[in-house]
């Protein structure tokens, strides 16, 4: 699977400054009549989508500062002004949830491609023990009788060697409880 390259940040930057500028200039030359709300959302999104939190959230202001500008300069006239100012605030907010949903579904999709690649050289490295392990099944392994060495593929290897290096396996050392009766009887012999 191949990730796909993001954009410069300063790249990103200037597009949507651009966008914002282009949709501010006709929202304006169009008038209020024509509802252009929801193009001021495009840059917003595309920081959402590209850049952190706090780019996106600047946009935002920027986006809500802009069609405040653009309704006031477009002599919108309202029956109480305070809705200018309302209507500015509804803006910001609904690109501030526009822009950090995009943004948080964007790095829930990066989190799942990670997660996924992961998965896949684990079972990778479950499919290549796997395929050892059966290796090692179908040979006949040979243990010396004195030394308990295993022979495998011309070397004379240590069980701890051959669990380790072979098979993956963490070991640890310990007694057993046959060992230790037969140890304490030998120390219980000495003088």
């Amino acid at each position: 699977m191949q990730a796909t390259a993001k954009p410069q940040r300063w790249k990103v930057i200037l597009v949507s400054l651009l966008i914002l500028a282009a949709v501010s200039y006709v929202d304006y030359v169009t008038g209020y009549e024509a509802l252009f709300f929801i193009f001021y959302y495009a840059p917003v999104a595309l920081c959402g989508w590209y850049l952190k939190r706090v780019a996106t959230v600047t946009m935002a202001v920027l986006g809500g500062a802009s069609w405040f500008l653009v309704d006031l300069l477009s002599r919108h006239l309202y029956a109480h002004e305070a809705l200018r100012y309302w209507n500015a605030f509804t803006c910001f907010l609904a690109f501030v949830i526009i822009g950090l949903g995009l943004h948080h579904i964007r790095c829930g999709r990066d989190k799942e491609q990670l997660a996924r690649l992961e998965l896949e050289k684990a079972l990778a490295e479950l499919r290549s023990t796997t395929e050892q392990i059966r290796e090692l099944q179908d040979q006949l392994q040979v243990v010396c009788a004195w030394t308990k060495r295993i022979r495998l593929e011309g070397k004379w290897l240590t069980l701890d060697e051959f669990l380790t290096n072979k098979l993956n396996v963490k070991i640890s050392h310990g007694i057993s409880p046959d060992a230790f009766t037969r140890i304490k009887q030998e120390v219980d012999r000495l003088p």
